[in-house]
């Protein structure tokens, strides 16, 4: 038990980042510690060596071109000096031409010999010494060069006090790093852990809950932002499962309340055989409407599951169209609509087609529908009038570049209001009020919502515009593909010599 426990917390952020805090403050306090210590060392030897090239200038200075000076006299100042500054081991040196020492001054190393082309280098560290050399002028007969020196020992102590604060501060870090990490990593996972605690407290009938936003700006606020993006996202898809589901059992409702009162009228009593065949024509419509339900909500479903197009061919959308326009010709002669093709580009693209042939024919239906029933709500137009004052219109056009197609369905039907416009493709939203209608017209609420979802399916959008008592347009938009396609399907030559005729 104590093993799995450790084992969790091992594997925690919170460990990790502890981990890295505290060692981030070690070692980012050891690197500054050293850099201390080597700038110390660093100038310590920098003034020294400022102290040693003062003392070559001092001796240069008795030597001034074309006047007298005193050798011995300079040999016992020097000595007086060395012996003033016994502390520190202070020296001087004179060589000739050939290198060999003429002259040392008290406290002189032995044992210190430096080659000639040592002592051009100015500066440099030999057996715990500092010297600095430099040649003399031409007029000294005595000497060629001269080296001044001192002990590093003092150096030596200074720096052995310091690595002895070093260590201690070090140490010191040592003991706290473990606290500054347990103090940065509660920082750190706090926004983390409040997150924790309130997805936790979420459930799937409760989703207020949200996860607090800092103001900081930094990653963790947006993480936070999209945390809460990601609940509300959930809250409305769950919002709209609830409504969709409470929705689709209100439409299942009345098919199903009507086929049982049905049946419990021919079970009341004996009856003939055609009220048998009325009541059973009755059941049979109320299932196909049940039927045509079920199946819209399948496809929703699928479009949910983004399963919508399982596979996709070649469709020629203009023979789609005809074929379409074909089919509810008859239907809108009969409610005095002229249905009309403005334009029709040969368009082919890759999806599926009885799901196209399924978006055109709720469009044109919805299309004629409501141009009739505006028909129907206005005075019947004079004898000299054409039937054609309400009409329905395809275009049905290829872009220029040959990326995408547009197709539009226009009536001048009763139109949709503003505020009914945003959500018209919204499952089984009904604008009935503005779009009155006749019994007839009216649907369950779902075909512009698996227009939409179909349109998406194959990487299209769909828009509509509408104007009250003057029309709606709805407009699809369909990406094409980069190479043309050739579709196995055969062309109805007929329908679309009749068409173009007509």
């Amino acid at each position: 038990m104590f093993l799995d426990r450790l084992s969790v917390v091992v594997r925690s952020l919170r460990f990790r980042l502890l981990l890295w805090n505290a060692g981030a403050v070690m070692v980012t306090g050891l690197v500054i510690l050293l850099a201390v210590r080597q700038g110390v060392r660093y100038t310590l030897l920098f003034d020294l060596d400022q102290v040693l090239r003062e003392d070559l200038k001092e001796i240069d200075l008795h030597f001034v071109a074309g006047e007298p000076y005193d050798w011995s006299a300079l040999q016992d100042e020097m000595d007086r000096k060395a012996r003033g500054h016994d502390f520190h081991r202070w020296f001087v040196r004179f060589y000739d031409s050939q290198g060999q020492t003429i002259w040392s001054s008290v406290n002189a190393p032995e044992d210190l010999a430096v080659s000639p082309e040592e002592r051009r280098k100015g500066s440099l560290s030999i057996n715990a010494y500092r010297v600095a050399c430099q040649a003399l002028p031409p007029g000294v007969q005595q000497a060629s060069s001269v080296m001044v020196g001192c002990s590093e020992r003092y150096l030596a102590r200074d720096l052995e006090l310091i690595d002895r604060l070093v260590l201690l501060v070090f140490s010191v870090l040592l003991l706290a790093s473990p606290a500054v990490g347990i103090f940065l990593t509660s920082r750190t996972i706090r926004p983390l852990a409040e997150m924790i605690r309130t997805t936790a407290r979420l459930r799937p009938g409760e989703l207020k809950a949200r996860v607090p936003v800092r103001g900081t700006g930094d990653e963790l606020d947006i993480l936070a932002g999209k945390v809460n993006d990601l609940l509300d996202r959930i809250a409305d898809y769950l919002q709209q499962e609830h409504d969709f589901v409470a929705n689709a059992a209100h439409e299942l409702r009345t098919p199903l309340a009507a086929i049982r009162s049905s049946v419990e009228v021919a079970l009341t009593s004996d009856r003939s055989q055609e009220d048998y065949r009325e009541l059973l024509s009755l059941v049979i419509d109320q299932c196909l409407a049940l039927q045509t339900l079920v199946n819209q909500l399948l496809l929703l479903a699928e479009t949910d599951a983004h399963r919508l197009i399982a596979a996709v061919e070649p469709v020629h959308l203009d023979q789609l169209v005809r074929q379409a326009v074909e089919m509810f010709e008859g239907v809108a002669e009969e409610r005095e609509v002229a249905l009309r093709i403005e334009r029709l580009d040969e368009v082919t693209l890759l999806g599926h087609r009885n799901h196209l042939r399924q978006v055109l024919n709720n469009l044109l239906d919805n299309a004629i529908k409501f141009t009739a029933a505006r028909g129907q709500s206005l005075e019947k137009p004079a004898a000299s009038s054409e039937v054609n004052d309400w009409k329905v219109t395809i275009r049905l056009v290829r872009a220029a570049s040959g990326k995408s197609a547009e197709l539009q369905i226009s009536d001048t039907g009763v139109g949709i209001n503003p505020e009914d416009l945003p959500r018209i493709f919204e499952r089984f939203y009904r604008a009935d009020k503005s779009r009155a209608r006749d019994d007839g017209a009216r649907g369950s609420g779902l075909g512009l919502s698996i227009c939409r979802a179909i349109v998406e399916a194959h990487h299209g959008v769909i828009e509509a515009n509408s104007t009250p008592d003057v029309g709606t347009t709805f407009t699809i938009r369909l990406p094409l593909p980069e190479h043309e396609v050739i579709s196995n399907a055969p062309a109805s030559r007929q329908t679309a010599a009749r068409l173009s005729a007509g």
